[in-house]
């Protein structure tokens, strides 16, 4: 998963810009002739005609020349309005122009022009193959052309492109990529293909890149992404997938007169996180020092908070970040270090103080696995520390959990004896606290709440060694977990908030680790459904800074966030509608004096 990232912005990155406006195309597809000259086509979305080809050529910028060839080939008639032809696939070859496209009976075809005359007739071949949904042409170095269509399908074309010279086979991911077996009935993508629509091929760098898009449903929404994978071959063996291009919808990618590759960007209009929808960008790809292809630093293909944002500790790896705003107004940060956590007996937990929230300084070790009073027969690595200011007791907490290999995971409570945040800690029992991971503290008034374990809540009594009564799992309206893991609360007016982490997409391969959240009058709820707040937000903590403005911390734990295990912060907004959202990267939190938000 570490090999997938591919947002990771420079330092000014742009958004992408849709470079072509004329007209709402789907399945974008991009060519550039030897000239430099730019060439887009796609399936048209408006109620203009929809029969035969069309595609456009850049003349200047943001100008257009419309060329609508008469395309001639069997059984196929250009005139009939009623006819539908989807997914034109643009190919440039020297002087000849390429559109494979399907009919309105799905079978593929390609039709043959010059690029001096792109307006010029057009000679279509028969139907290569039926129930060939977006195709696309392929042709190597030394002449030969491949027809490719659906998820990864490709067939060697004859001399003129005129017929299959062999039976269609079907791309994927060379099993040897895999040391595992995957369970029987799982269908893990990652494995299974490289995308299910759109398949293309270009070369570059010596190397086939076979591309295919997927709605993979990251940041619970309709996503749909662009996938890469290396062979050496038309045929490969090819490498596992990669995600290239978040959001791009159903892409392709040509070669740029310099050289390099860009990948069209055409998203659905059902994605929330997309700059626009059925209008085409360019988004220029880069090649990483492992091989991989992914869009440039230096463009953003995701409109969100989180995406342009930068982590603001990188001395350590960071997961799980908590913080707290002390009794001296400074700020505190804990989290998991050491990639997935420091192995018994080694490390422990450190802290970082902050006045305003960019520059962190590292207090050093807080604790460092004493006073635990239990034994471990495993290997056991400290994870997702809580550091918590109560005000009623003038002093720090800290909930920590370890991970005992083949034991499963358990929750300790300790309190610092000095008020500091450095401590030193004392554990409030005799062992831990609960059984089950992820453990957060909520103060109110002299009350302190216990959080754990994917919405287990309950009050400690009185010494802080166990609870009065027993727990309540918290739920949304449908009965759902409001996150599986990493849980927070925050209250605003009368209002509680709860956060939690959920992975949203295809597993953990490609998926996103997001911030949900539900809202109720009670902290015991019923809560409302819950909702996206943060996206790849995961396992964070909410909280309200001393200018009452409120935040995220987020470390970055899948694919597409745009860093990897590092400590950030994300804006957020708490409106009175019991809602969450983030704010744009432009933006900054405002306190609203009136309502306290």
């Amino acid at each position: 998963m570490d090999k997938n990232a591919t947002v990771m912005p420079v330092a000014g990155a742009k958004p992408v810009v849709a470079e072509f406006v004329e007209r709402p195309l789907s399945q974008a597809s991009i060519a550039y002739a030897s000239d430099g000259r730019l060439f887009v086509t796609g399936t048209p979305l408006d109620s203009t005609p929809r029969h035969g080809l069309q595609f456009w050529g850049r003349k200047g910028e943001n100008q257009w020349e419309r060329f609508a060839p008469r395309v001639i080939g069997p059984d196929l008639d250009a005139t009939n309005p009623a006819v539908r032809w989807t997914a034109p696939h643009l190919t440039i070859v020297a002087d000849k122009l390429f559109i494979a496209f399907a009919d309105d009976q799905g079978c593929a075809r390609i039709a043959t022009g010059d690029v001096a005359r792109p307006g010029a007739d057009m000679a279509a071949s028969a139907c290569l193959a039926p129930d060939a949904p977006s195709p696309s042409l392929f042709v190597d170095d030394d002449g030969l052309g491949y027809l490719l269509w659906g998820g990864g399908w490709i067939a060697r074309l004859a001399p003129g492109f005129a017929k299959l010279a062999e039976a269609p086979r079907f791309l994927k991911p060379d099993a040897a990529n895999f040391a595992e077996t995957f369970p029987a009935g799982k269908d893990w993508p990652v494995r299974t293909r490289i995308g299910t629509d759109g398949a293309f091929m270009v070369k570059h760098g010596g190397k086939y890149w076979l591309g295919s898009s997927e709605q993979t449903g990251r940041l619970r929404t309709a996503t749909t992404d662009l996938f890469l994978a290396e062979g050496k071959t038309p045929y490969g063996p090819f490498s596992r997938r990669m995600l290239a291009v978040p959001h791009a919808g159903e892409s392709s990618v040509a070669s740029m007169p310099d050289g390099t590759l860009a990948a069209s960007y055409d998203p659905v209009c059902e994605d929330d996180f997309a700059f626009f929808c059925h209008r085409i960008g360019i988004v220029p790809l880069e090649a990483v020092p492992d091989g991989r292809l992914r869009q440039a630093g230096r463009i953003l293909t995701e409109d969100s908070a989180v995406a342009g944002r930068h982590a603001l500790v990188t001395s350590k790896t960071m997961r799980d970040p908590s913080v707290t705003v002390g009794g001296d107004g400074a700020y505190y940060l804990v989290g998991t270090l050491d990639g997935y956590g420091y192995q018994f007996p080694d490390g422990g937990i450190k802290v970082w103080r902050s006045t305003d929230l960019e520059n962190w300084t590292d207090l050093g070790f807080a604790w460092q696995w004493t006073g635990l009073s239990y034994e471990f027969g495993n290997i056991a690595e400290l994870w997702a520390p809580e550091i918590r200011w109560v005000p009623a007791e003038s002093t720090f907490y800290l909930a920590f959990s370890i991970m005992e290999r083949g034991v499963g995971g358990k929750t300790w409570l300790f309190r610092s004896t000095s008020g500091k945040a450095q401590g030193p800690y004392e554990n409030t029992g005799s062992s831990y606290l609960v059984k089950g991971i992820d453990g957060f503290l909520y103060p109110e008034g002299k009350d302190l709440y216990f959080l754990w374990g994917g919405g287990r809540l309950a009050k400690l009594n009185a010494d802080r060694s166990g609870f009065v009564d027993k727990p309540t799992q918290l739920v949304d309206t449908a009965g759902d977990h409001i996150g599986y893991e990493g849980n927070g609360i925050i209250k605003v007016g009368d209002t509680y908030f709860v956060t939690g982490a959920e992975w949203h997409g295809p597993l953990r391969t490609h998926g996103t680790y997001d911030m949900m959240y539900a809202a109720s009058q009670s902290i015991a709820g019923p809560y409302t459904r819950r909702r996206l707040g943060a996206p790849h937000g995961g396992h964070g903590t909410p909280f309200r800074d001393t200018e009452g403005r409120y935040w995220y911390t987020m470390f970055g734990n899948d694919p597409t966030a745009p860093w990897r295990m590092h400590f950030a912060l994300v804006p957020i907004e708490i409106g009175d509608a019991m809602s969450i959202r983030t704010l744009p990267l432009e933006a900054t939190p405002q306190h609203n004096a009136a309502t306290g938000h």
